[in-house]
């Protein structure tokens, strides 16, 4: 026995069970990640200087929303939201009245002034989303 040599040098070869574990674990990440993500334009809004390709009766009744710097929001000249209003309830029932006369296409323009801060246009979006508005576009001042 004295000419007998050992190799054992420590080498236990590839494991598969811990890449296994990695691969799941990133799958797990990965769908989670998906199932997240958020669907944007739901409310069809068209950028200014672009249609909205209907064309229809009530394209001559629409409705322009302004917003003012200070944040005060009105809606064809009447006032529906005060700038600490963040809700605006006022807007969303002139707007559901509005959609329940013509229909969810009537088109709703916003003029936002210039400065106005973004975080009242998405205010002003939110409320046109509760009333389920469909054809939003934007128009700048």
């Amino acid at each position: 026995m004295a000419g007998t040599t050992s190799n054992n040098d420590g080498d236990i070869g590839f494991q598969i069970a811990p890449m296994i574990d990695l691969i799941l674990v990133l799958m797990v990440f990965f769908m989670t990640t998906v199932a997240l993500k958020q669907v944007e334009n739901e409310l069809g809004i068209g950028l200014p200087g672009t249609s909205m390709g209907d064309t229809d009766a009530h394209a001559t009744v629409d409705m322009h929303i302004e917003i003012d710097v200070d944040g005060a929001v009105t809606m064809n000249g009447d006032s529906v939201g005060e700038p600490r209003d963040k809700q605006l309830d006022k807007l969303r029932d002139k707007l559901k009245e509005q959609i329940e006369l013509f229909d969810d296409r009537i088109p709703v323009v916003i003029i936002p002034q210039p400065n106005v801060p973004h975080r009242r246009v998405i205010d002003v979006l939110n409320a046109c989303s509760a009333a389920k508005v469909k054809n939003i576009s934007f128009n700048g001042t």
